[in-house]
């Protein structure tokens, strides 16, 4: 059987900087009409950057939450930008990081029930410490853990950021090989 879903019509609701919500009309795979809410969403990029041993991470308030958010560096690619011209902008951004290795560790689906965000995934090695570029409404901590306290923090459950997670996860053989 088929499962794929027919758009029937788009219905924008909203349309903001870096996402727009849908309510799309669409016809099940039974031909029944039923309707889908989409956040579309701009592509992010996000990165583990080690350097000495250290991870580096971010610390930031995260409104939608309330709270400061432990996370690896990420951010937004902007319109027709190259995704890994956009995770060099972000490292250097914020963590002061110009990076000499870049490598591509594939994407996630951060949230597949409403959103079609994807983020792109990297490591980053063989830093070089510049200053950090960021936005006037960024209030950023740069937060360097040591590997095996990383890994520690993981198996504690103390990361609450998906895409921190997974990365770390993608990493740990390769990291914890040292």
């Amino acid at each position: 059987m088929n499962k794929k879903e027919k758009l029937i019509k788009k219905n924008l609701i909203y349309e903001g900087k870096i996402l727009s919500l849908y309510n799309d009309e669409i016809e099940t795979p039974i031909g029944k009409k039923s309707y889908r809410e989409i956040v579309r969403h701009s592509k992010g990029v996000a990165c583990l950057a080690l350097m000495d041993g250290y991870i580096y991470f971010v610390k930031q308030y995260r409104y939608a939450y309330d709270k400061e958010i432990l996370e690896l560096p990420a951010g937004k690619v902007e319109e027709d930008e190259n995704i890994f011209n956009a995770i060099k902008r972000e490292l250097k951004e914020e963590i002061g990081f110009i990076s000499n290795h870049m490598e591509y560790l594939g994407y996630i689906y951060p949230s597949v029930g409403y959103t079609d965000e994807i983020i792109h995934l990297f490591f980053s090695s063989d830093n070089v410490i510049s200053t950090t570029d960021r936005d006037e409404d960024e209030f950023i901590d740069i937060i360097k853990i040591k590997i095996k306290d990383a890994y520690s923090m993981l198996d504690n459950n103390e990361f609450e950021d998906a895409k921190t997670i997974i990365l770390l996860s993608k990493l740990r053989k390769v990291l914890m090989k040292d």
